[in-house]
């Protein structure tokens, strides 16, 4: 079964399935393996890299709150980290209260709703060009610019810069298969972002504040509030989160709706429901198959002790289809109310960015229904991104009736 074979570095007695996060051929389909994990290994142990799972909705979220216990200090990734980046995501109360306090008000459903008219024209710009020809690659064309051109546009960044950043970003995700590291090429562009960063931080000195996010960050360390290491962190961070989950997001809703027509039949009908489209594609298929933790203390569960110091996955897309929690959980239903799915993480670390992600894939939606309500997508032109940590597609090639 897919990422699926006998653990020989368990104990007597204890053959349970591997989970390979690093394995190319699970991220094709890791439904299956996340299913036997939940019913035979809910507290799993992986010899080859060392790390726990928890695969349960209870046990991820319990895990996810608790942040005492699943530290994030030593980062959310499996992998260990190299250099201590001062990223909010990397830390906990009360420096993560702090940082989060700076940009919390920056990202509410408030903050953000009056960027609905901006986005939506974003999102027809992009469409417009492929109208007469009724073809257009969903993410390449669409999904991978929008949330990378609003990113930027609240950042103050040049419009001739987006891809360039956005390039830099896909890079920093990507993970070989097999290799239990970030790639060379994903710590050079690291390096680049943070470069870029710094320069344009140079040349707004002395220069009237711009009215936009990097400008709050800047008052911020001038108040003492930030150090100019974190800022650099902040913006790092946003120009990933911002752009990578909420591009795969847009990418699945649209695979999601083909492969299952009596669901875009209903919101075809019944626009209401698009709002769930989103939310149920973020429990069925959401684009942040997990995040790690750090133990700071023995963790008894499901009858075997996880050590402290011990990083732990917690596997939230497993969770969202975890039958204990959800009914008919393996059922793609939009009129489900899902939102209490971990597709956004929970607690403390809660997905800051989630009003704003809501909102750009709630457009796109909207307006690839208006512009090709038929649409097809090519299956065989798909072409999946490959990490342990985000899932979907760098290509979805879709063909639809063509407009003039």
């Amino acid at each position: 079964m897919t990422g699926l074979v006998p653990d020989r570095g368990r104990e007597a007695g204890a053959d349970a399935p591997l989970y390979d996060p690093f394995d190319y051929e699970h991220h094709d389909d890791p439904y299956p393996a996340y299913r036997r994990l939940r019913d035979e290994a809910p507290a799993y142990h992986n010899e080859r890299y060392g790390f726990w799972a928890l695969s349960r909705y209870a046990d991820c979220f319990a895990a996810a709150r608790n942040y005492r216990i699943y530290s994030s200090a030593q980062g959310t990734t499996l992998e260990p980290l190299k250099g201590q980046l001062p990223l909010l995501i990397n830390s906990d109360p009360p420096d993560h209260s702090r940082l989060r306090h700076l940009a919390d008000r920056l990202f509410t459903r408030s903050a953000v709703a009056p960027l609905e008219e901006a986005i939506r024209r974003l999102a027809r710009e992009l469409l417009v060009p492929h109208l007469a020809t009724g073809r257009i690659d969903i993410i390449a064309d669409f999904a991978a610019r929008l949330p990378m051109a609003v990113l930027c546009r609240l950042l103050g960044v040049p419009k001739q810069d987006e891809d360039m950043l956005r390039g830099w970003t896909d890079t920093v995700v990507h993970r070989d298969e097999g290799v239990f590291e970030m790639p060379d090429a994903g710590l050079e562009a690291t390096l680049r972002i943070f470069g870029y960063y710094e320069d344009d931080l140079r040349r707004r000195a002395g220069l009237p504040p711009q009215a936009d996010l990097i400008a709050s960050f800047i008052e911020a360390e001038a108040t003492g509030k930030l150090s100019h290491e974190e800022l650099l962190g902040y913006l790092y961070l946003l120009s990933i989160a911002g752009n990578e989950t909420t591009t795969k997001l847009i990418g699945n809703i649209v695979c999601q709706l083909h492969r299952h027509p009596d669901q875009r039949h209903l919101v075809l009908n019944d626009r209401g429901l698009v709002p769930l489209v989103v939310e149920e594609t973020m429990r069925f298929d959401g684009p942040t198959q997990m995040m790690a933790r750090t133990t700071t203390e023995d963790v008894a569960l499901h009858g075997r002790t996880i050590p402290a110091g011990a990083k732990v996955a917690l596997l939230f897309i497993s969770a969202n289809r975890d039958e204990r929690k959800f009914e008919r959980a393996e059922v793609y239903d939009i009129r489900r109310n899902s939102r209490d799915h971990l597709g956004f993480g929970a607690g403390a670390h809660a997905c800051l960015g989630a009003p704003l992600a809501r909102l750009e894939a709630r457009i796109a939606l909207e307006e690839i229904l208006d512009t090709a309500p038929d649409f097809v997508v090519e299956e065989t032109g798909l072409e999946r991104m490959h990490s342990p940590q985000v899932r979907g597609h760098t290509r979805v090639p879709v063909r639809f009736t063509p407009r003039d």
